[in-house]
């Protein structure tokens, strides 16, 4: 007596071979999806780190006035500062000054009743 082994329907091979390359597909996506969050969540980190030695570092540094010259006004611009100089109320000079001191540029006002207002 033999045994009949029933054949394999083509259909149902090609069942199982979708099947596995879905699964597989399935698996790469996650990997992937893990991956990427792992990567933003250290970028974000360390962004974070960063931000928090800044915040938490001191700074000094000089403004050179002209004589007479006044400091009128200073306001935060991000992480810089905005300095506003001149002489009896009146604006001559606009700095823009980064956390190291750096000047990072220099405005002129010149008012209508000056001739010029004074070179820094």
């Amino acid at each position: 007596m033999t045994e009949e082994v029933p054949k394999n329907h083509s259909f149902l091979k090609f069942i199982v071979i979708f099947m596995g390359i879905l699964i597989a597909l399935g698996l790469i996506v996650v990997v992937w999806k893990v991956i990427d969050l792992a990567q933003k969540r250290a970028a974000r980190q360390e962004q974070q780190a960063v931000v928090e030695t800044v915040r938490n570092k001191s700074f000094d540094f000089e403004v050179m006035l002209n004589p007479g010259e006044r400091i009128l006004e200073t306001s935060a611009a991000g992480q810089d500062l905005w300095i506003r100089t001149g002489r009896d109320g009146k604006t001559s000079r606009l700095i823009l000054v980064d956390r190291a001191g750096k000047i990072i540029g220099t405005i002129r006002v010149k008012q209508n009743n000056d001739n010029a207002a004074p070179a820094s």
